[in-house]
C-alpha cells in the first residue's frame, strides 16, 4: 500500500499555530522512535520558541548552574555577561540561528525563532535530533560532561593549585571530550535519521544524509588538526619546547569550530556503529571505549575493528 503523502511544513505568521504544528509532528516522531528503539522515554513537557538573545541567556544559565552546583564556582554578573558575549561570537556562522536544545532541568525544548522564520526546512530534523538526545540519555549511566565544562574545570584547578602541568593534563582530557562529544552528536543524528526514514514524512532523508556526508568530507581535517594539537599537549607534559599560549588558543579555536560541525563529523562513524551493533553498541562505545582518534572518524572500519576486540 502506498504511504499517504505527508503535509508540507506548516509555518504561519501565528506563533501558536506554528508551535502546535511542531508539537503535533514531533509527538508522531516520538511515538515512532519509541517503537523503533524499544525505549519508553517521555516527551518534552513543553516547547518554547524564543529569541536568539534568550537562547544565549539560557545556555549561560545552564553553565552557571553547573559550575555552582558541581564546583562551588560563583562568578559576578559582569563575568557571566562576558561569557554570554563570547558565546554570541561563535566561530561558526549561523550556528545559533539553526539552534534548538533540550534542557533536562525543566524538560523543555527551546528553539531559536530565527530558525522558524528563516529556515523552516530545518525545524523537524533539528528537533528530532533533540528527541534523540533525550532518548540516548535513558541509555547512558550518567550525563556526559561537555568539552567546555571540562576546560573550565581544568582552568579552575590550575588556578587553585598553581600547577600549570595539571592544566595541560586536563587540556588533554578536554581534547578527548571533544572527540567523545562529536561521536555522541553523531549517534543522536543517526537515531534521528533512522526514525525519519521510517515515517511518512516529507523529509528527504536521503538528501539530509548526503548533506551530512558532504559536510563530513569538507570538515574532517579539523579532527586531524585537533589530534595534532593533542600531540603537542603531550609534548608539553614531556617538557619539550612548545608555545603554550599559542597551543591553548589553537585548541580553543578548533574546538569552537568543531562544536558547530559535530553532526557532520560524527554521523558516518555513528551510523556504522549503529548498523552493526545497534543503539546498545553505540552506548557501550560512548561509555567504555569512545573513539578518541581522528582516523576513526575518517575510516569507520578501523574503529569497528577496535570494537571487535572489546567484545561488544
Amino acid at each position: 500500500m502506498k504511504k499517504p503523502t505527508a503535509k508540507k511544513t506548516k509555518v504561519s505568521n501565528n506563533p501558536e499555530e506554528t508551535k502546535e504544528w511542531i508539537n503535533r509532528t514531533l509527538k508522531r516522531i516520538h511515538r515512532k522512535m519509541i517503537e523503533l528503539f524499544g525505549v519508553d522515554f517521555t516527551y518534552f513537557s513543553d516547547i518554547k520558541i524564543i529569541k536568539q538573545s534568550d537562547i544565549l541567556k539560557q545556555l549561560t544559565q545552564r553553565i552557571q548552574n553547573n559550575f555552582k552546583e558541581n564546583g562551588g564556582v560563583v562568578y559576578s554578573d559582569i563575568k557571566w555577561k562576558q561569557i554570554r558575549e563570547s558565546l554570541s561570537k561563535n566561530q561558526v556562522t549561523g550556528f545559533f540561528e539553526n539552534f534548538a536544545f533540550y534542557n533536562p532541568e525543566d524538560d523543555v525544548l527551546y528553539m531559536n525563532e530565527k530558525m522558524i522564520t528563516n529556515h523552516p526546512e530545518k525545524i523537524i530534523p533539528v528537533c528530532t535530533h533533540e528527541l534523540a538526545e533525550k532518548l540516548l540519555s535513558t541509555y547512558l549511566s550518567s550525563p556526559l560532561k561537555t568539552p567546555t565544562r571540562t576546560l573550565v574545570e581544568a582552568y579552575i584547578e590550575a588556578k587553585k593549585t598553581g600547577n600549570t602541568r595539571k592544566l595541560y593534563e586536563l587540556l588533554n582530557t578536554h581534547t578527548d571530550m571533544v572527540f567523545k562529544s562529536v561521536f555522541k552528536e553523531g549517534v543522536c543524528e543517526a537515531i534521528a535519521l533512522q526514525t525519519l526514514r521510517h515515517i511518512d514524512s516529507e523529509m528527504k532523508v536521503a538528501s539530509l544524509e548526503k548533506e551530512l556526508q558532504i559536510g563530513h568530507s569538507k570538515c574532517i581535517d579539523l579532527l586531524f588538526y585537533l589530534g595534532n594539537a593533542k600531540k603537542n599537549v603531550e609534548n608539553v607534559e614531556k617538557n619539550q619546547p612548545v608555545n603554550e599560549k599559542k597551543l591553548i588558543k589553537e585548541i580553543l579555536k578548533i574546538s569552537q569550530i568543531i562544536k558547530g560541525l559535530s553532526y557532520y563529523l560524527g554521523y558516518p562513524l555513528a551510523k556504522a556503529v549503529m548498523e552493526k551493533y545497534g543503539i546498545e553498541g553505540a552506548t557501550f562505545a560512548l561509555e567504555k571505549c569512545p573513539p578518541l582518534k581522528a582516523q576513526y572518524f575518517a575510516n569507520p572500519q578501523a574503529y569497528l575493528a577496535q570494537l571487535e576486540t572489546e567484545n561488544v
